[in-house]
């Protein structure tokens, strides 16, 4: 199974290549194929991003759960009494 942390390091991946490939097509902004092309890729882009950034809130918001769990208390059974 893929880590949480993988998978946010992918998702980044992805927000950077979609910047580079909207760079990359803005210089045919004359072209129309290339402006819908560029909507698409900037669109896509920022559903990665949104992706990432909510991954990256979920994972620091287990971090601190996990941190800030209380410990279980050990299951003791009760004591006889002597009688």
């Amino acid at each position: 199974m893929t880590s949480l942390k993988d998978i946010h390091a992918l998702l980044d991946n992805a927000v950077k290549a979609g910047n580079a490939a909207a760079d990359a097509i803005a210089d045919h902004a004359a072209d129309p194929f290339a402006v819908m092309l560029l909507q698409r890729i900037r669109l896509a882009t920022a559903e990665y991003r949104k992706s990432r950034d909510e991954l990256k809130v979920a994972m620091i918001a287990l971090h601190k759960k996990s941190l800030l769990a209380p410990l279980k208390p050990v299951d003791i059974p009760p004591k006889r009494s002597k009688k």
